[in-house]
């Protein structure tokens, strides 16, 4: 795949963590992107997704080149299962066991648990991982875990540009999202308004 190039806020249409994650691999006019081509552009994608999703997901303070590099290969493997996962849903068949397997042991090699404490006013739960430095790929399972499990899947939709891979969760009020940014569906629109043209004026 090569690099490519999209305007940042273009790569966050899915409307969740999970979906995000998903969408570093996708297909622009029929090119394969690749955003996650190296362990610095994951540390670049993650920054950009803190200030999207509001979720703390990775610490300057852990992340090394060699861990980013290292890393790289569990993030792909993970966005790989979860594309999986998803696209099942989508477009109704069973889930791939390895894909579920993928997640599930993501989950438990980078175990979590939740701690209260008091403030003068309330109590306060904090999570606590236990490897401090793969906390945003736990974070991004459990998020897909949440969106399986817990949200309305006929509302999990993969943008109707037929070359676009895109997916998205539709969170529009009427629930008729089909693109995942208007570009797309200018550009699906254009064809076809070119296919009528070329109908009308073709000779029977």
């Amino acid at each position: 795949m090569s690099r490519g190039s999209l305007e940042i806020h273009n790569l966050f249409v899915g409307e969740r963590l999970c979906l995000d994650f998903i969408n570093t691999a996708c297909r622009r006019r029929e090119t394969e992107l690749e955003f996650l081509g190296s362990g610095e552009a994951l540390r670049q994608w993650l920054r950009f997704a803190e200030g999207v999703h509001k979720k703390r997901l990775y610490d300057d303070e852990v992340w090394s080149v060699e861990y980013g590099e290292s890393i790289l290969f569990r993030a792909i493997a993970l966005r790989s299962a979860l594309r999986d996962l998803v696209q099942s849903v989508i477009e109704n068949k069973p889930p791939p066991a390895v894909a579920l397997e993928t997640v599930n042991a993501t989950l438990r090699a980078n175990p979590t648990y939740s701690q209260i404490s008091n403030t003068p006013d309330s109590f306060q739960e904090s999570v606590v991982a236990t490897h401090l430095d793969d906390t945003w790929l736990v974070t991004i399972a459990k998020d897909a875990v949440d969106l399986l499990c817990h949200s309305d899947l006929s509302l999990l939709r993969q943008c109707a540009y037929p070359t676009c891979v895109r997916v998205f969760y539709d969170t529009t009020k009427n629930h008729r999202r089909r693109w995942c940014v208007e570009k797309c569906g200018s550009h699906s629109k254009a064809a076809a308004y070119y296919r009528r043209k070329v109908a009308k004026i073709r000779p029977a």
